[in-house]
């Protein structure tokens, strides 16, 4: 009795399994990273206008992770495998150019205009050198929530945490897909959003709500390594572990909702329900962004303070 020889993959067939998760331009993406950034900047500008704008940094956190993730499953089902090489290297390519003239022009900058500061700007770039600028900061003390200090390179901290993640986040997705491929993806994403969650459960656990003071006033705001206070809200907000609850919830999304794969699916038909959830999505963020504090105001005026409470949500 004769059998039929397996059918072996073609360049054909592989291409359109790889359409099925290749990234294409998302229009909705680029609206969201316009909102978040418009939310940080209100936000930079003056915390008491919009004092919940420090949220589009966690926007785009949930972004990064659901991009990466699909490139990585994009990157296995067109070449049946991940090139850590090159996936990092794309990654520095985009990224360092910009970095280091940026980090260039700011200290020189410094050394003109701000010459008293440049001793602690030093620290500044050795650590977005080396894309560590979250945990320095946490270190010396000069967190996010610090006021009156010259620190223009703060906000490196965000890209520190990013950096972070496509460091070891490629690694674990191939352990994740494995031999398997990408057939029992949609699995994994169940302990992924799982592992979001506990981490943002754990994070509103562990949160210090009450007066900041010195150490030796509010001794329950602090962690202690031997005799070096750490603050609790500097870790909680700045650290790696902590920060991957909106970047793991990308991971997971990317997982089981691809773009080319939802378009051949009976969800196509769904356009105008998922524009009602968006617009939902958009008046919570907007909500939040008006009403959540990272520090609690000084006043009942609202402005803010990050020297005398800490909250998680205060009433405007």
């Amino acid at each position: 009795m004769a059998t039929a020889a397996p059918t072996r993959a073609t360049p054909e067939s592989a291409d359109v399994r790889a359409q099925i998760s290749r990234v294409p331009y998302l229009p909705g993406l680029d609206g969201m990273r316009a909102i978040a950034v418009v939310a940080v900047m209100v936000y930079h500008a003056n915390s008491s206008w919009l004092p919940g704008g420090f949220l589009g940094v966690e926007m785009f956190f949930v972004i990064s992770g659901y991009l990466i993730t699909l490139l990585l499953i994009a990157e296995r089902e067109r070449n049946y495998k991940i090139s850590l090489g090159q996936f990092w290297l794309r990654r520095a390519r985009r990224l360092l150019p910009a970095l280091f003239l940026m980090m260039a022009l700011v200290t020189v900058w410094t050394a003109i205009f701000e010459s008293d500061a440049l001793g602690q700007l030093r620290g500044d770039v050795f650590a977005g050198f080396f894309y560590i600028s979250n945990w320095y900061q946490i270190w010396v003390g000069l967190g996010y929530t610090s006021a009156g200090d010259f620190a223009p390179l703060r906000h490196l901290w965000s890209l520190a945490v990013e950096e972070q993640f496509y460091l070891l986040w490629p690694v674990v997705m191939m352990f994740v897909l494995g031999r398997r491929g990408t057939r029992r993806v949609a699995d994994v994403s169940r302990w992924v959003f799982v592992a979001a969650i506990a981490i943002t459960v754990l994070v509103a656990l562990t949160y210090y709500s009450g007066p900041i003071g010195e150490p030796n006033v509010t001794p329950n705001a602090y962690w202690w390594l031997g005799d070096r206070p750490i603050s609790k809200i500097d870790v909680l907000y700045l650290s790696t572990p902590t920060r991957l609850g909106g970047i793991l919830l990308g991971s997971a999304f990317a997982m089981v909702w691809r773009p080319f794969a939802i378009g051949r699916s009976p969800l196509r038909s769904k356009g105008r329900l998922f524009d009602v959830a968006a617009l939902g999505g958009l008046v919570l963020f907007g909500w939040m962004c008006w009403n959540v504090y990272l520090v609690c105001p000084r006043e009942p005026t609202h402005s803010c303070s990050v020297v005398v409470s800490s909250c998680s949500v205060s009433p405007r």
